[in-house]
C-alpha cells in the first residue's frame, strides 16, 4: 500500500516561518508575557486590531551557533565589501571607544536596543488567558433534571423513508449484484454483435441459448433489493453537562465618574473576551442598574448613557427572576461579576445582603466583586469603613463565603492583576 504524504500549503505570515515564530515565542515567553500585561493599561477601551506590538530586551533572543576558539591555531578569513586594505596590513584600534545607545557610550564600549515586534490577536489573547479559568465549574447531568439531544448513530435495517441513506444503500446493492455474479449489458451486446455475424448454424443456436439464459438471470437479479436499504439511526446522547451563565453586573449611577466606568469597562471586556475564548458553552447575562436594573444586550452594557441614584439589590432582584426563568441550578454553573464605586443608599445595603445570602451565593459557582477609585475617605483624607462603602459589606459576606471574592481597582495598571488573581485555576478542594 503507498506511503501517504501530506503538504501543508498553509502561507506564512508576512513570508515567515510559521515554526520559526512559534519556537521563539516559547523560547521568551516568560519576556513576552510581562511585556503583554504592561501594555494593557495603556491601551484605549475600545482598542483593538489584528496586531499588538510587543518589546523585549535584546538579551538571550540570538540563536545558538558553532564557533571556533579564537585562542587556538591559525586561520585565515575574508571580510567582504573590503577595497582599502590587502593581505598582512596592520589595522589601527578605534579611538575613544565605541557603542552605547544615544549621545553617551556605555562603559563597557557595547550597546543594543531593545527588540519589538508584533503578536497576532490570537497570540495576544492566549497569553492573556493561557492558565486562567472560571473557578468551581461543575459537571450537571447528575442532577435531577436531565437533557437529552439527537445524534447520529450508525445505520439501521428498518427505519423512516426520510431517513433513507441513499449512499449506503446503493453500495450494498452494488456489492450484492457483484456477489451474485449479474450479468453485464456489455456481455449480453458482445454476444449479439457474434450472432449477427456468425454463419455456422450450431454456433448461432449456442450464442441465442447463452443470451436467452443471460437475459433471464439479469431479470432475475434486481437492480436494488430491500436486503440492501440502510436507514440512518439517531440516538439520544445526555447535552454537555459543563455549561455555565456568567452575569455582568455594572453600577451606572450618578457617582460612577468617567474614570470609574473606564476601570469597570476594562475588566467586563478582559472578562468577555476570556469567555468568549476559551468555553463554547457559555452565557452571557448583561445588567446595567442605577435605582432601577435592566437587562441589556452587550452593546447597550457597554455604551449605554443612562443614570440615577444607586440602589444595589435592584440588579440582584433582577438576576434572581432571570435565574428562576432561564438557568435552572440544576443544569447550570451560574457565576457573578459586579462592578461598582461602592455607593449605596445605606438602607439598601440589608436588603442587599439578605438577597446576596438566601437566594444568589447558594446557587452561584463563584462571586466576584469589584470596587473601582480610591477608598473612600472623609475629613482630611482618613478612611471609613461606614454604610455605603460596599466593599467592607462584601468582605464580611466573604468571611462566610468561600464562593466570593472582593477586590479593589484603583488604577488601569490594577485591572489585569486582580483579573488574574480571580480567575487563577484552584486546586479543587
Amino acid at each position: 500500500m503507498p506511503n501517504n504524504t501530506i503538504i501543508d500549503r498553509r502561507k506564512n505570515p508576512g513570508g515567515k516561518s510559521s515554526n520559526n515564530r512559534q519556537k521563539f515565542l516559547k523560547r521568551n515567553k516568560e519576556q513576552i508575557r510581562k511585556s503583554v500585561y504592561d501594555s494593557l493599561g495603556k491601551r484605549k477601551i475600545s482598542g483593538s486590531g489584528d496586531e499588538h506590538g510587543v518589546t523585549i530586551q535584546r538579551k538571550g533572543i540570538n540563536e545558538p551557533q558553532f564557533g571556533h576558539d579564537p585562542q587556538s591555531g591559525s586561520r585565515d578569513i575574508v571580510l567582504p565589501g573590503n577595497e582599502e586594505y590587502t593581505e598582512g596590513d596592520l589595522l589601527e584600534k578605534p579611538k575613544g571607544g565605541g557603542g552605547g545607545v544615544g549621545h553617551e557610550g556605555s562603559p563597557d564600549g557595547e550597546g543594543e536596543d531593545d527588540f519589538s515586534f508584533a503578536l497576532s490577536n490570537d497570540e495576544f489573547v492566549n497569553i492573556l488567558f493561557e492558565d486562567l479559568e472560571l473557578p468551581h465549574m461543575i459537571p450537571k447531568e447528575n442532577r435531577v433534571v436531565k437533557k437529552w439531544e439527537i445524534a447520529r448513530s450508525g445505520y439501521t435495517n428498518e427505519g423512516n423513508p426520510a431517513q433513507l441513506n441513499l449512499e449506503k444503500s446503493m453500495v450494498n446493492s452494488i456489492g450484492r449484484r457483484i456477489a451474485l455474479q449479474k450479468p453485464k449489458l456489455k456481455k449480453i451486446r458482445e454476444l449479439e454483435e457474434e450472432l449477427e455475424n456468425c454463419k455456422n448454424e450450431k454456433r448461432r443456436l449456442e450464442l441465442e441459448e447463452e443470451i436467452r439464459v443471460l437475459r433471464i438471470r439479469a431479470r432475475a437479479i434486481s437492480f436494488i433489493d430491500p436486503v440492501d436499504l440502510r436507514y440512518n439511526n439517531f440516538t439520544k446522547i445526555p447535552k454537555p453537562s459543563s455549561q455555565a451563565v456568567i452575569f455582568f453586573v455594572m453600577d451606572v449611577s450618578a457617582s460612577m465618574t468617567e474614570f470609574h466606568k473606564d476601570l469597570a469597562k476594562r475588566f467586563f471586556m478582559l472578562l468577555n473576551l476570556f469567555v468568549s475564548r476559551k468555553y463554547k458553552t457559555v452565557k452571557c447575562v448583561f445588567i446595567r442598574h442605577h435605582t432601577k436594573a435592566n437587562e441589556v444586550d452587550e452593546e447597550e452594557f457597554f455604551s449605554g448613557k443612562d443614570n440615577g441614584g444607586t440602589i444595589v439589590s435592584s440588579a440582584f432582584e433582577l438576576a434572581k427572576e432571570i435565574i428562576n426563568e432561564r438557568y435552572s441550578p440544576s443544569e447550570w454553573n451560574i457565576y457573578f461579576a459586579q462592578a461598582s464605586d461602592g455607593d449605596n443608599w445605606s438602607s439598601d445595603n440589608t436588603v442587599l445582603k439578605d438577597i446576596l445570602r438566601k437566594h444568589i451565593l447558594p446557587v452561584t459557582q463563584f462571586f466576584s466583586y469589584i470596587q473601582v477609585g480610591e477608598p473612600r475617605g472623609v475629613g482630611m483624607g482618613g478612611y471609613y469603613t461606614a454604610v455605603g462603602n460596599l466593599i467592607s459589606e462584601y468582605e464580611e459576606l466573604e468571611k462566610d463565603n468561600n464562593n466570593l471574592i472582593a477586590k479593589q481597582l484603583v488604577n488601569r495598571n490594577d485591572v489585569y492583576p486582580v483579573f488574574r488573581e480571580i480567575f487563577k485555576k484552584r486546586e479543587e478542594q
